[in-house]
């Protein structure tokens, strides 16, 4: 899940409490993660640095979950 503190639609509350409930929920032994941004709101108006570390945030999520390995190309 990801959420902006300073979202201005929708409460960052309901995230955490969707993201309990679905920790709550699961008996897969999978992570559910939340990840709250301090300085963002809904998507309009982030910086683009911002926006960068969210990408790379949920790509490394990703990876870890499949298993998956990075090796940069030489």
């Amino acid at each position: 899940m990801l959420t902006g503190a300073m979202d201005g639609r929708v409460d960052p509350m309901h995230s955490r409490k969707f993201t309990a409930a679905l920790q709550a929920a699961t008996s897969s032994g999978r992570p559910i993660l939340l990840r709250t941004s301090m300085n963002s709101g809904h998507g309009i108006g982030s910086s683009l640095s911002e926006r960068i570390a969210e990408s790379a945030d949920e790509i490394s999520f990703l990876f870890d979950q499949l298993g998956m390995t990075y090796e940069p190309m030489k």
